[in-house]
């Protein structure tokens, strides 16, 4: 008989085991820095779209805010002009056909200066998702791809 061991079929010997685990080894180091630095892209162009709608927001809420101060000035406006028409009435006729021009204008002013805070409110929300319904479309895409290959 020789005096070979037997090694079954498939099994390594002792340096050839070592060599195997050091590759394996490095292929998880190498597979953990590119998962990390995938995140770490991730990460970072996640913040660049936080501050894409920050800056939107902002824009937009500040559009908001000076159409808001321009209708309190419309409106305070058309009251002082009514009040001080309203002293010089000499009539209840006319103070009464007063109030109700004031009454009308004033409602007509309300539904447009709805209609311009409503468009405002909308162009708000649509401006500041934006960066955020790109990049998740972005995202999705980039994810999509591995799965369909």
């Amino acid at each position: 008989m020789s005096q070979k061991k037997f090694k079954p079929e498939g099994q390594v010997g002792g340096e050839e085991a070592l060599e195997n685990a050091a590759n394996i080894a490095r292929r998880s180091v190498d597979q953990a820095q590119a998962a990390f630095e995938k995140a770490s892209e991730v990460a970072h162009e996640n913040v660049q779209v936080l501050d894409a709608a920050a800056v939107a927001y902002k824009t937009r809420f500040a559009d908001l805010q000076m159409k808001a101060m321009e209708n309190t000035q419309a409106n305070m406006g058309a009251a002082f002009e009514f009040t001080r028409k309203l002293f010089a009435v000499k009539e209840p006729a006319a103070a009464f056909q007063l109030q109700q021009d004031f009454a009308r204008d004033q409602f007509a002013l309300f539904q447009k200066q709805f209609t311009e805070i409503n468009n405002l409110s909308l162009a708000l929300a649509k401006d500041t998702m934006k960066p955020v319904q790109e990049n998740f479309a972005k995202g999705f895409a980039g994810f999509s791809k591995p799965l369909a290959g």
